[in-house]
């Protein structure tokens, strides 16, 4: 576990400032911090959690680890931050979603949480979706229902929580007749902190069966259960999307040495509260976020879905407001598996182990190719190609390597190979929104990269405003979102806790090398569809 601590104890206790407690789980780990209502991170620490991957499909997560790890990482915060107990006002989280934990009545995980990768629920999302007619692989009238009633529709790869429900009651009966609720990480976490058991409209939303067309909804829909085949009650009680959970059960408070009247804000999905964070809290300011996963999205004041490019609109915690799905899959995940798997493999090929600074090298190494990398085109979709185009069976790959391609153009091929996907979604996005993107916010630990920044800038060919300390946009996200579920700050003010940290202006010299290469990227996907469903159906 890594600890970080900006300022001194006395500047962090300043008098009338108050603090939230904010837990972050995303794909590889936690991020834990405690951020100042001016938006300042004054401490944080981050764990790791690894992800089981199994030849069959499978992959999950330990459940138990996520609590134990958040618990540990939030009592460090809270003794090394120097700040009054007194002084910590709430405590919210956000999660990485689309993974479900099945507990008991104590909320005891009953087994590993399926992670958002695991395909094994393709087939039953399959079998509960088909018909005739068939549009897009779904029965029409099943699809319409859905849609009407969810915005979303069951995946075909089954990487959603309805195919990880569907999954654990087809093989795996025993759990299923056990669970007493099934819950994403951000409401596990939550009700761990709280002893209450509960969800939200917006969290439920990649269960598929509560009805989220209508903002505020709190009733799941018996219509959606009986298709899938599912019991009303292993699923959680639903609390408004803007709520507060609970308060902090005693043993946790004690633990954490905080009152146990501090309230806990409803749990929030990661590509939500990373756009709050990022500052873009009015409709139509877009962001792209690269973590563990790529994603572009922004508030909305409608419900849309486009089921040709995979988006829709889901609630957000703002009353009567949307946001916009647009995950796209791997993201920095690509390059964890450029180093893990071709630079520091532990096998027969040891090349020692990976250092600390080795995203740094990476990024180094990247910037020492020219744009364009030589004609090498890297292509993302480790697990599939969801947004823009869902196609569980793609995979990914380098293309035109020649024996004058070295791992600097491969290590920029990669930055560019995410940005020509953000550029597809981008196209997207602007026909969902009806009106073009001018400029983009850019988060995550991504946007740490200078060079990350322009290539996105010129592959897409407008500003792109790189957000200042991305790598906490979403525990600063969830501070602000409880300062103003506390009423402690106004949509404004959440806007303004957030600062450009630079902005990058696309340069006109590498615009028709990069339509070339995008023109390439675009026909590489249409013309090896065919070859990778046969690999990997």
């Amino acid at each position: 576990m890594s600890t970080q601590k900006s300022g001194e104890d006395d500047a962090n206790a300043k008098s009338g400032t108050t603090y939230v407690l904010a837990i972050d789980l995303g794909g590889s780990g936690h991020k834990v911090a405690l951020v100042a209502d001016s938006g300042e991170v004054v401490a944080s620490a981050d764990t790791s959690i690894d992800t089981h991957i199994y030849p069959d499909g499978g992959a999950e997560q330990d459940a138990h680890a996520w609590w134990d790890k958040a618990l540990s990482a939030a009592k460090q915060v809270i003794r090394e931050a120097g700040v009054l107990p007194e002084d910590i006002v709430a405590v919210g989280c956000d999660t990485q979603w689309s993974l479900v934990v099945p507990v008991d009545e104590n909320c005891t995980p009953l087994m590993n949480a399926i992670h958002w990768s695991d395909t094994r629920g393709g087939r039953y999302n399959r079998q509960i979706t088909d018909g005739f007619p068939k549009i897009q692989g779904y029965g029409l009238s099943k699809l319409m229902r859905w849609i009407r009633l969810t915005g979303l529709v069951p995946t075909q790869a089954g990487a959603d929580s309805l195919g990880h429900v569907l999954f654990i009651k087809n093989e795996r009966p025993d759990i299923y007749a056990k669970t007493y609720k099934f819950l994403e990480p951000m409401d596990y976490l939550t009700a761990r902190l709280t002893g209450r058991i509960t969800a939200t409209q917006k969290t439920m939303a990649p269960f598929i069966v509560v009805d989220n067309r209508e903002w505020g909804s709190m009733e799941y829909s018996d219509t959606l259960l009986e298709m899938a085949g599912l019991d009303r009650d292993k699923f959680p009680e639903i609390i408004p999307n803007n709520g507060i959970a609970g308060t902090l059960q005693p043993s946790v408070a004690a633990e954490l040495g905080l009152a146990p009247d501090t309230p806990v804000i409803s749990g929030i999905g990661d590509s939500n509260v990373s756009l709050i964070g990022s500052g873009a809290v009015r409709d139509f300011e877009p962001i792209i976020y690269i973590g563990t996963t790529l994603y572009m999205t922004c508030h909305l004041p409608f419900k849309k879905t486009d089921l040709a490019h995979f988006m829709t609109s889901i609630p957000s915690p703002f009353p009567s407001r949307y946001y916009l799905l647009g995950e796209q899959g791997a993201g920095g995940k690509c390059i964890e598996f450029f180093l893990k798997n071709l630079v520091y493999p532990e096998d027969a090929f040891d090349t020692g182990i990976k250092p600390e600074d080795a995203y740094e090298r990476f990024n180094a190494m990247a910037s020492e190719a020219p744009a364009g990398s030589n004609g090498t085109i890297f292509m993302p979709w480790l697990n599939g190609s969801i947004v823009p185009e869902e196609v569980p069976q793609m995979r990914a790959g380098f293309i035109n390597l020649s024996h004058n391609t070295t791992r600097c153009h491969m290590a920029r091929a990669v930055f560019e190979g995410l940005a020509f996907n953000n550029r597809w979604t981008c196209g997207a996005l602007e026909k969902f929104i009806g009106q073009p993107v001018k400029s983009f916010r850019f988060s995550g630990g991504g946007a740490r990269s200078d060079l990350w920044s322009q290539i996105h800038a010129d592959v897409l060919g407008v500003s792109i405003e790189q957000v200042d300390d991305p790598v906490n946009a979403t525990v600063r996200g969830t501070a602000m979102l409880a300062f103003h579920t506390l009423g402690k700050m106004s949509l404004d003010d959440l806007s303004s806790r957030v600062k450009i940290k630079h902005t990058f202006e696309p340069d006109l010299s590498n615009k028709k090398m990069y339509d070339h290469m995008y023109a390439q990227y675009r026909q590489l996907f249409k013309r090896n569809r065919r070859i990778f469903k046969a690999l990997n159906s």
